[in-house]
């Protein structure tokens, strides 16, 4: 499992479909697994993050645990339980499950990411941003685009507007369809007052996400048309916002006129 500093948004069916076949996976190999603990973790393992994802916190930490049951020395086990803990704001024993499980593997990317973002949410911004620059120096981390989005994000809160734009740069240039960072640059780029410069990402925005653009994404995108003058856009990113999330906040923020 591997992190980034983005909100999940509303659950489509498909995530749903995802979460139901993830569970009788899960069923169907637990006898054959229980006598090879660490599969075993790993399907648990999986199983709390994807719980946790549709929302089912209680489901997504009775996993974990059992991931953790299973095979006490299995890193990702630690990283699942201590994703949930923090949703739980159980925030001493996450970190005890990070640090649990960076002891096990120091190198492992997602633990050094997933523990850079848990310290980034929590306060201690600049404590955060070694932990992203561990993950990145693994050769072998496989979406390290994520760790320069959360360098990006996490530097935005120290103020460091350059450095944070190199880094999502940085995440583009390793996935440049990746569309947190594009929502991230156009958001950056209008609060500088390059309204231009914002619209150029979200229209790329707009093409990369495959499964329709959040209410976040939405909002963001009638600001930035308001401020180019583009009425059309404006118009259909209002529309549709209205009328996929009806009861976001970002449609308060719309129809209050903010």
């Amino acid at each position: 499992m591997d992190a980034d500093h983005r909100g999940q948004g509303t659950m489509n069916k498909g995530r749903r479909w995802l979460a139901g076949w993830l569970l009788a996976f899960g069923v169907a190999f637990s006898a054959c697994a229980a006598d090879k603990p660490r599969e075993l973790a790993q399907i648990r393992s999986q199983l709390a993050v994807e719980y946790a994802k549709i929302g089912n916190v209680k489901a997504a930490l009775d996993n974990a645990n059992q991931a953790v049951q299973a095979d006490a020395t299995y890193a990702p086990a630690y990283v699942a339980r201590a994703f949930v803990l923090g949703l739980l704001r159980q925030n001493d024993q996450a970190e005890q499950d990070f640090r649990r499980a960076l002891q096990l593997d120091p190198a492992d990317p997602a633990a050094n990411n997933n523990y850079g973002l848990f310290l980034c949410e929590n306060g201690r911004v600049q404590e955060s941003l070694p932990w992203f620059q561990k993950a990145l120096a693994n050769p072998l981390y496989n979406s390290p685009q994520s760790a320069y989005l959360n360098l990006g994000r996490c530097s935005l809160k120290l103020g460091q507007a350059d450095k944070a734009n190199e880094y999502l740069l940085d995440a583009l240039r390793a996935a440049p369809e990746y569309a947190p960072a594009l929502a991230e640059l156009a958001e950056s780029q209008l609060a500088q007052g390059n309204a231009k410069l914002a619209a150029f990402y979200f229209e790329r925005l707009r093409r990369a996400s495959a499964n329709g653009l959040s209410a976040a994404d939405l909002w963001l995108g009638a600001r930035i048309a308001r401020k180019t003058g583009d009425g059309a856009l404006e118009g259909e990113c209002a529309s549709e916002l209205k009328n996929r999330y009806p009861d976001s906040r970002e449609t308060q923020l719309l129809l209050s006129g903010s």
